[in-house]
């Protein structure tokens, strides 16, 4: 008579199995044994075996059921059936000092000295984590969080030792919920303000701004540089000229004071005479003596040439070594020692005449101090040579030296300093800007030559009228001299291109442009090659949009280096714009 064997969940299907007499049910992995049948001991060993054995094969159970173990031999791993697959039945972790030596493929270990979990590759222990012995949070870890306008933002965060040191975001924003450290989260890195002192150690060889004011602004120390804007040297001690400071401006209790540094050195003032460097005025060091048209002086005054004065005062005493040449006419008063031919001598006592022709002579004062002119507002010297000038003022219808301060004379007006001919303004010590620097703007709106003269420093617009017109750009020869072309898309191109390009082929660009695909707002960087001489913005796939940047900046003989933000709209994939077109 047959029988019926249960399953311990009687809501199983099937929960049952019935064996018929004298066969063998075989709808399970076990030999279930009806009544009479002949041989039964060897199938009931058979079972007892492969229990034993959890059915150890290379191969899982043809007719598992749920609940079911298994040995899998080619994993060395018992597994158990879920009703739908063999999966590892687990066990504990090993908690040791020392990694297991019986190990297998997967395996996992807990190191007890550090608390730390590994797994076996199959040839060494990976550490999974955590990856700090402390048990602290350390390295990188990455999270979405709300800003405040309940946008998702996507970061990451640099831990030490559990203290969070900066969160890296390629966007700007306000966290909703604040952080310590991040009252706002900046594009690039921001590191926390809640640990005092943090930021970043070592040498930056580049920056975009400095104290918020951006790089271009500022005057370079190592390289000829010029400023549109008012320069002030806030300290008595003043301005340091030449390698050795062979030179000092500076400031006493009695006023400016120029004053060669260098033992019995000269201190010579040239013109620029018609294209000829001329010397007109030498003070020689070595024997405190001023030589106008001359660069030997032997007296303390020593002019060659014609002195052309309209009043004398005071004695003037000692010999007179040469001729005087003219007529005197007018008076000269005071005494004269000496011989004095001519109808001059006819007046020598008298007051109030005038003194025409030249004059040859060495100290002259005024018998009153801070009461009589040189000239006249309405009648002036044309040009005076003077080595050395000590006065509480000086003052041009353009500018005014007061003490330390120098001041544009006319309301309202610019003060502008310049080199001659090739020269420039070059500031040799420190000095405190106390106002602001206005950058200069270009815009380019057809094809141009750029010049360092006319460019460099500026911000250069890309604003072709209409944007429909190709406008090419060519850049000057690159010798190294630093100058930065920054440029700005303020006109789309729809179907033409902006264009830089290189002057020649021995020029070459190097450098990256990072584009934003706006598509995914995923992001891709195009790197130039070895023979990269132009750039092309077709205002769809290579970039060129209102408001893209590129910066371009003469690093060394024939070399340029570029550096950008573009955009590409959604519909377009970037592409490189970077080519070798110049022949």
């Amino acid at each position: 008579m047959a029988y019926t064997v249960n399953k311990t969940n009687s809501s199983a299907t099937p929960s049952s199995y019935t064996v018929q007499d004298s066969v063998i049910n075989t709808q399970t992995d076990l030999s279930l044994i009806g009544k009479g049948y002949a041989g039964y001991g060897e199938k009931i060993a058979e079972n007892f075996l492969h229990l034993l054995e959890n059915f150890a094969n290379t191969s899982a159970p043809t007719k598992p059921i749920e609940g079911q173990l298994w040995y899998d031999s080619t994993a060395n791993r018992l597994k158990v059936y879920t009703g739908s697959a063999f999966v590892p039945s687990g066990g504990n972790v090993p908690y040791v000092a020392n990694a297991p030596s019986n190990l297998s493929t997967g395996d996992l270990w807990i190191d007890s000295d550090t608390g730390q979990l590994y797994f076996y590759n199959g040839s060494s222990n990976i550490l999974v984590g955590p990856s700090s012995s402390t048990g602290t949070t350390n390295g990188f870890t990455f999270e979405t969080l709300l800003d405040s306008t309940d946008a998702s933002q996507n970061i990451t965060n640099l831990f030490n030792d559990g203290n969070r040191i900066a969160i890296i975001s390629e966007d700007t924003f306000t966290p909703k919920t604040s952080i310590s450290g991040f009252a706002s989260v900046k594009k690039g890195i921001t590191l926390s303000t809640a640990i005092t002192d943090l930021k970043f150690q070592g040498t930056s060889t580049d920056s975009d701004a400095l104290g918020g004011i951006s790089s271009a602004n500022f005057l370079r120390s190592n390289a000829n540089d010029t400023t549109s804007g008012t320069l002030g040297i806030t300290n008595d001690g003043g301005l340091n000229i030449g390698a050795d400071s062979d030179l000092n401006i500076s400031v006493e209790s009695t006023g400016v004071v120029f004053s060669n540094i260098v033992t019995n050195t000269d201190m010579t003032f040239k013109v620029n005479d018609a294209g000829t460097t001329t010397t007109v005025m030498t003070i020689d060091g070595a024997e405190s003596r001023i030589g106008i048209g001359t660069t030997t002086p032997s007296t303390k005054l020593d002019v060659s040439g014609t002195v052309n004065a309209t009043a004398f005062t005071g004695p003037i005493t000692g010999a007179v070594t040469g001729n005087v040449t003219g007529d005197v006419t007018g008076d000269v008063t005071g005494d004269v020692t000496g011989t004095v031919t001519g109808s001059a001598s006819l007046n020598l006592l008298l007051t109030g005449g005038t003194l025409t022709g030249t004059l040859t002579s060495r100290a002259i004062s005024p018998s009153a101090g801070a009461t009589y002119d040189i000239g006249a507002s309405s009648a002036t010297f044309a040009n005076a040579f003077v080595d050395t000038v000590t006065a509480t003022e000086l003052k041009t219808d353009g500018i005014t030296v007061n003490d330390n301060l120098i001041t544009a004379s006319r309301s309202n007006d610019n003060l502008e300093l310049s080199g001659a001919g090739t020269g420039s303004v070059n500031i040799l010590s420190t000095a405190t800007l106390s106002g602001s620097f206005a950058q200069a703007v270009h815009t380019f709106v057809a094809t141009d030559a750029i010049t360092s003269a006319e460019h460099a420093g500026r911000i250069l617009l890309l604003g072709e009228v209409g944007g429909n017109a190709d406008v090419v750009l060519t850049l000057p020869d690159a010798t190294g001299s630093g100058n930065v072309y920054e440029f700005i898309v303020t006109v789309t191109m729809a179907s033409n291109t902006y264009k830089i390009a290189c002057p020649d082929a021995d020029n070459t660009i190097t450098g990256q442009i990072q584009y934003l695909d706006e598509d995914g707002t995923s992001a891709a960087s195009f790197p130039t090659v070895a023979a990269t001489d132009t750039i092309t913005l077709n205002g769809g796939t290579q970039g060129g949009l209102v408001g893209d940047t590129l910066t371009l900046i003469d690093i060394a003989a024939d070399k340029w280096m570029v550096k950008g933000l573009m955009r590409v709209a959604a519909g377009a994939n970037p592409a490189t714009p970077f080519s070798a077109a110049v022949s």
